[in-house]
């Protein structure tokens, strides 16, 4: 395996776990209104904003690229 390939691999962990990780914050702060009140937004920008592109955000969710590119569009 050559390091541009570890790379990808590497930035490809890195934006799933940033979408797990926006995932569960969004989660509690949802489930504690005291803490602090989220923001309105719909998951799939939740995991654009967390750096998934949309064909990802798609598999993801089991929908397709155009369903979330205008879900996004949407904003």
């Amino acid at each position: 395996m050559t390091e541009h390939e570890i790379a990808e691999i590497l930035k490809s962990i890195d934006k799933k776990l940033s979408a797990l990780v926006a995932i569960h914050t969004h989660r509690l702060l949802v489930e504690t209104p005291d803490l602090a009140k989220p923001r309105p937004r719909s998951v799939d920008r939740l995991l654009h904003d967390a750096g998934l592109s949309q064909q990802e955000i798609a598999n993801v969710l089991g929908k397709t690229t155009q369903a979330v590119g205008q879900v996004l569009k949407k904003g």
